[in-house]
């Protein structure tokens, strides 16, 4: 048995000995074919191809630089259908066919490779080519359901919906169509749509778009409906601002009352129980250089703080307030000052928030060292529907900058009984 165990080492030997050798040679074949791919060249990534025909990224890169170089739709076309033999799933490969068919006028071949691309890929990027192809094609009965499908992938963080959004208005202005027909009842992408008619300035026709978002959203995507309640009331559209605010109370702000101005119901969070959002119909604190404002939650106070190095002229706290029109109206609060001489020129001041200007009220300068009450009284004109009651600064004539602060509570506005 020992006489046959020395040739046969040596056999085992050899063989060992030439796999090596071949899978070094392999290894060294592959890292020259990268290094002639990492060129990046017509030239190079050909000579990338020859050396590792199996893969399919190399040709497909071919293909593209073909293309740029202008070479003929015959070599570029050569060179997908190689990356399809390397790998026949690879959606973008059959993207690019799609393409370069359409180009050549071949719409019937384009359709083909496109639909193929989206049945390997379910992901945004294939049906987003075959949608697009249907609306250069002005073929809306295709387009609908293909924008309907791409949207459907509900991803709006890794791929932008906006330009699939603009191609439904380019394909219909009708929004009842595009909602019905291509925005599907997921919260995302209802809220990334809002969000868009938002932007475009298309807030008179996103009122549905905001019920659905309430409906299928999550509490992160509802801050489009915040978006959106701000831009109405900066564009003084009362109703539907209100609309929307109730529909937020309802769904997610259950500390907050819904508004209905023709019941006298008209501030928000006058405990100043919760800190504002900045958004809707509750306050809003401005970021002004020496003034700090503080609210204190359960003693249902805002502290306002100022350190003598305010602007002259500043509004610390703000609230957009819906109000009817030709009523008397009163603003109650408790206040209290430390610090703050009469006739600083501190005051709560009533705004009509659409004609910026000042509706008359009995209102005067705040300064109490003891806990005050304090109601001020104001009437609406006829064609008042917005207004903004706003704690205002606006240092008097011949006196020096404040520097103490106020204390703010228990502020509610009602009709005058």
């Amino acid at each position: 048995m020992n006489s046959f165990s020395a040739p046969l080492r040596y056999l085992v030997c050899l063989s060992l000995g030439t796999a090596l050798i071949a899978a070094t040679y392999l290894s060294l074949r592959l890292a020259w074919a990268d290094a002639q791919f990492r060129r990046d060249t017509e030239e190079a990534v050909t000579r990338a191809v020859e050396i590792a025909p199996g893969c399919g990224e190399y040709s497909a890169r071919l293909a593209a630089l073909r293309e740029n170089a202008g070479r003929s739709s015959r070599e570029v076309e050569a060179a997908l259908r190689n990356a399809l033999t390397a790998n026949p799933r690879a959606s973008g490969v059959w993207i690019d066919l799609g393409l370069l068919a359409e180009a050549n006028g071949d719409s019937a071949r384009a359709e083909g490779f496109l639909i193929r691309a989206a049945k390997i890929d379910c992901m945004y990027s294939a049906q987003w080519a075959l949608a697009n192809f249907y609306f250069r094609r002005g073929q809306p009965e295709k387009f609908w359901p293909a924008a309907r499908r791409a949207l459907r992938i509900g991803d709006v963080e890794a791929h932008n919906p906006a330009p699939l959004f603009d191609l439904c208005w380019n394909m219909s202005q009708d929004p009842a169509t595009i909602l019905e027909r291509a925005i599907p009842d997921l919260g995302a992408v209802q809220a990334r749509y809002l969000e868009f008619l938002v932007e475009r300035g298309r807030v008179r026709v996103a009122e549905p778009v905001t019920v659905r978002v309430i409906a299928f959203s999550s509490d992160q995507d509802l801050a489009a409906v915040f978006r959106y309640c701000d831009r109405m009331i900066e564009a003084g559209d009362v109703d539907r601002a209100i609309h929307a605010w109730n529909a937020l109370c309802w769904r997610t702000l259950h500390q907050y009352h819904p508004l209905n101005p023709d019941a006298g119901i008209s501030l928000t969070n006058g405990d100043f129980s919760s800190a504002p959002l900045e958004h809707g119909f509750d306050w809003r604190v401005g970021s002004i250089e020496g003034v700090t404002t503080e609210f204190e939650g359960t003693d249902g106070r805002v502290l306002v703080k100022f350190n003598g190095r305010q602007p002259e002229n500043c509004e610390p706290l703000a609230q957009f307030v819906p109000l009817a029109p030709s009523r008397k109206y009163r603003l109650r609060f408790r206040y209290q000052t430390d610090w703050i001489p009469a006739n600083s020129g501190l005051r709560w001041r009533i705004w009509d928030a659409v004609t910026k200007s000042e509706i008359a009220s009995e209102t005067s300068d705040l300064t109490s060292e003891e806990e005050s009450e304090r109601v001020i009284r104001f009437t609406t004109q006829a064609e008042t529907h917005l207004g903004r009651v706003a704690l205002d600064y606006d240092r008097a004539p011949g006196s020096t900058r404040i520097e103490g602060h106020v204390a703010l509570g228990g502020v509610t506005l009602s009709f005058e009984p």
